[in-house]
This record gives structure tokens, C-alpha cells and sequence, in this order.
């Protein structure tokens, strides 16, 4: 006799599992003050992407636009890759992230007489591949699952008259798809026991939006104090 419950309770006590880390997360974060953006942060990145196969190794670009409210945050990300051993594969990739801001600091900046911000947040992402080209992975599009962490360096960049928010991002992302044996499915009616696919995300990359100016007072310049000698 075949029976689901247990897939289902597997996945209500990773459910749980999660839910219950947010919380932890959550009630940790206290030094966490209010983001005072204006506008989503549009940004873009570089990718390094190690797949679940031998020879899978991508590079890749993608563009993100995210909006902020409070410590809580939503990104939509788009981002193309290619297959950096040359058997031609590519990938267009589609995604959406929640992410909670868990930590941040201003930090003296190293280049100008001002401060910086740095933020730590906390990503739940999905995603949906379409691959092209040649090869065995034309033929997937896995949606994947994942979570990821983010550190931004944050401060100001001049405009003109005016002053944008500028970051620096550096993001790590584990990300976990299902891909079943088609063949032996296809060969009995017992259900088949699905692979576990991981595949491991570095990028690096920049954003940008406007700021309320009362948040943007905390990245004002300081006034440089020369010390006076004397006797």
C-alpha cells in the first residue's frame, strides 16, 4: 500500500524548522534600526555557480531590484549564466527573495572622513531555470530552494545635488532542487525516491536608490580636526 503521509510530514517539520529560526533571527535582531530608503535598491552582480555535477561551473550577471521596510525586504532577481567548460550550455535564471536584515553597524569608512554601514541579512530565496544549448540540462528547468546570507557595506554617493545610497554587496547562496529518476519511474509504478540537487552561489555587486534625508544624515561628512601644537 502507498502512502504520502510521510512526505508530507517531512516537509511540515522543515516548515516548522524554518519558521522557528525566523523567529530566533527575528527576536536577536534589537539593534536593528529602520531603513530609511525612498526607492527599491536596484543593483547588479557577478556570479560564480557550482552545480550539482562534476563539470558544472558557471559564471553569470544578474540584475535585482529590491524593496525595504524596516528590517524586512523582497527582491526580485534576474541574472543570465553560462557554462564555463564550452560544451555550450547557458541558463536564464527568474527569482524571488524574502530577506530580514539580522544585523548592522556603522563603521568609520576607510577612504573618506565618514561613516559606513554594515548590514548582515538573512535570505529565503526561489527560483526557476531555463536552460539552453546543448547537453542532458537543455532539457530541466528545476525550480530551486534556498537560503543565503548577505553582507553590504553601505554609505553615499554624489549626485549632482542631490545624494544616492550606494552599497556594496557580497552574498553567499545554497540552493537545493528535486530531480526524480524519470527511467526508473517510468519503468514501474512503486514511487521513486527523488535526488537531492545542491548547487552553491558566490556573487559580488553593487546597488543603489535614494534615501530620506534623515537617514542619509548619518553618513554626513566629518569635519577633519587638525590637532594644534603647543606648549
Amino acid at each position: 500500500m502507498l502512502t504520502i503521509a510521510r512526505p508530507r510530514s517531512a516537509a511540515a517539520r522543515r516548515a516548522r524548522a524554518g519558521l522557528a529560526v525566523g523567529a530566533l533571527l527575528l527576536l536577536a535582531a534589537t539593534d536593528a534600526a529602520a531603513d530609511g530608503e525612498e526607492s527599491p535598491m536596484l543593483g547588479g552582480s557577478l556570479l560564480a555557480v557550482r552545480g550539482p555535477d562534476p563539470d558544472a561551473e558557471l559564471a553569470g550577471a544578474g540584475l535585482e531590484l529590491a524593496w525595504w521596510s524596516g528590517r524586512f525586504g523582497l527582491g526580485l532577481e534576474g541574472s543570465g549564466r553560462w557554462d564555463l567548460r564550452g560544451d555550450g550550455a547557458r541558463a536564464t535564471v527568474l527569482g524571488a527573495s524574502a530577506r530580514l536584515r539580522v544585523m548592522e553597524r556603522m563603521l568609520p569608512s576607510l577612504l573618506e572622513a565618514r561613516d559606513v554601514e554594515l548590514g548582515v541579512e538573512l535570505h529565503g530565496i526561489v527560483e526557476r531555470t531555463w536552460w539552453s544549448g546543448s547537453g542532458p540540462r537543455a532539457e530541466q528547468s528545476p525550480t530551486d530552494y534556498g537560503l543565503g546570507l548577505a553582507f553590504r557595506l553601505r554609505g553615499v554617493a554624489d549626485a549632482g545635488a542631490t545624494q544616492l545610497l550606494a552599497e556594496s554587496r557580497l552574498f553567499v547562496r545554497v540552493l537545493s532542487s528535486r530531480q526524480a529518476q524519470a527511467d526508473v519511474a517510468a519503468r514501474t509504478m512503486a514511487p521513486v525516491e527523488q535526488d537531492r540537487a545542491l548547487t552553491v552561489l558566490i556573487g559580488i555587486g553593487a546597488a543603489f536608490g535614494a534615501g530620506e534625508p534623515r537617514y542619509l544624515e548619518r553618513f554626513r561628512e566629518r569635519p577633519i580636526e587638525i590637532p594644534l601644537g603647543g606648549r
